[in-house]
Formats: C-alpha cells, structure tokens, sequence
C-alpha cells in the first residue's frame, strides 16, 4: 500500500476544501430561490445550484483519479489552486446575492409598508391621493373622463361602540377585500381615512362609475361578518360619485364634489348612491348639483 506523499496530502486537502465551499455556496442559491418569485431570474438561479453541484462531483472525481494514480503530479497543484479560487469566487458572489437579496427585500418591505394601510391591506390616504394627482393630470392631458368613489361605512361608530375597535378594525378589512373584488382595477383602492374609501376609476363616465359603485353597494350589503362567533349585522355604505371630464380638475375639486355627494346620500337615509358634480342648477349644499340618489 503506497502511503501518500505530504504534498499530495494537501492537494487532497485543497481539493476537499473546494468541494465543501462548492456544496455551502447552494445554501444561499436556496435562499435566494425562496426569495424570489417564479420567473426567469429564479430559474437562472436554480440553474446556477446544478452546476455548481456539478461542479462539485467534477472537483471529487478529480479528487478520485488523484488518489487512484499515486503523487508525483505536479500540474494536480495548479488544477487543485484553481478549484479552490474557483470555489472561493463562487461562494463569496452566492453569499454577497444573497446580503444583496435580503437588503432588496427589506427595502421592498419598507416602501410597501409606506403606501399601505395596516388595516384593510390597500393602499393608504397619502398613496391613493398621489395616484389620484397622476390620474387628473393624464385625465387632463388626454381630455378624457374619469370617476371616483367616497366610500362611507354607515353607522360605523356604533360598531365601534358595541363590538369594539378591534371588531371595527375585522370590518374595515372585510369590507375592504368585498370592494376590491368588485373594482376592476385593485390598484386604484384606498383607504381614504377612518371609515372611509377612495376608488378611482380610470376611463369611466359617470354611468359606468354608477354601475359599478351601486355594485359595491349591493355586494356589502349582503356580507356577513361575525366577531368571536357574535354576528355583526350586515354593515352598509354610503357612495358619493364624482366625474371629472378633462377639465384640469384638482383631486382636491374631485374630493369636494363627492364628498358633497357622499353628505347626500348620508342625508337621505344612507345606504344609497349619490353622484354629484358643479354646475348650475338645483343646488346642493353650496355650489354641486346632486344628479341622482338610490337606495
């Protein structure tokens, strides 16, 4: 049995090393593939882990013919230094993807938690109100309509009252999910402030917003929300509708009309739509014309 010189010894070592380095560098290859969703990048990466892993069975073969055909080969040095730098290489990149991965998602994290409100899961007042700024200026830009929606819980407070804030709080959210459902586009949902909900709704005139705010209306109307087993009657909503038809209106404008029609509809007997807009005419309150309620 012929005993291993000493130099063969460390070739063996090194190439033991890089083997291990090869197979800790897919640890963070992992991570970074549960991090990320389905797509191109996550198979890119998922790709890399294969070869790294045959990179790894090459580096043992080697390893193998070494050991099998005696010391002595001195090019087995320079092939063993650049496994290991080769290996050193790859797990320092993995592990500096995956700090960079976390510090990304930390990030990410940060400014989802700076545009949505901690309750319903939309969008918060000061997020949906810089949508709505962007929405005027196209709208204005393109002189073409759109509507939004002042979304008020009815009788909010005395749910508070009986139930709770918490129970408040399991409407709010509720509530939330039922309009977003019903809304085409969920990007344009936000919590306006306390019971309150702001909708935009891009490229609609004032009937389609209609058609879908009496929709919102109906579907929360017949939710059901129980608090630790206790039902909670079926809450209600009031809607005020406003329109704006590329007339440079501000989101300020747009804010006052419907809510102005949104006080209509609490007025009238509540759970009812209301649009209203400026004009001349039969007034409501100081300067909007309330063109139409339902219940």
């Amino acid at each position: 049995m012929t005993i291993p010189s000493i130099p063969d010894l460390i070739i063996k070592f090194i190439l033991a090393i890089s083997v291990a380095l090869l197979l800790a560098s897919l640890f963070p290859i992992r991570w970074i593939c549960g991090m990320l969703p389905r797509g191109f990048a996550r198979s890119t990466w998922r790709s890399m882990g294969i070869l790294i892993l045959l990179s790894a069975a090459g580096v043992t073969v080697f390893l193998r013919i070494n050991s099998t055909e005696g010391p002595n080969h001195h090019e087995d040095w320079l092939v063993s230094l650049v496994f290991l730098a080769a290996s050193i290489f790859v797990v320092t990149v993995c592990t500096l993807a995956l700090n960079t991965a976390k510090d990304v998602s930390k990030i990410a994290a940060l400014e989802f938690a700076a545009i949505v409100d901690p309750v319903t899961e939309l969008f918060n007042r000061r997020h949906i109100m810089a949508l709505l700024d962007a929405q005027c200026q196209l709208s204005s830009d393109r002189n073409s309509p759109f509507s939004i929606l002042l979304i008020d819980i009815d009788n909010f407070k005395t749910i508070n009252d009986t139930f709770g804030h918490r129970a408040g709080d399991i409407v709010l959210k509720e509530l939330g999910r039922v309009i977003a459902r019903i809304i085409p586009d969920s990007r344009y949902i936000g919590r306006y402030g306390g019971e309150e909900f702001l909708v935009i709704l891009p490229q609609s005139a004032s009937s389609e917003a209609w058609s879908v705010a009496e929709r919102v209306r109906k579907a929360v109307q017949s939710t059901m929300i129980a608090y630790e087993t206790k039902p909670i009657s079926s809450p209600t909503i009031s809607i005020g509708i406003a329109t704006a038809f590329g007339w440079k209106e501000t989101s300020e404008d747009l804010i006052e009309i419907a809510d102005e029609a949104l006080y209509s509809a609490k007025a009238t007997g509540r759970n009812r739509v209301c649009h209203a807009f400026e004009s001349s005419g039969r007034q409501f309150g100081s300067r909007f014309t309330v063109v139409s309620a339902t219940q």
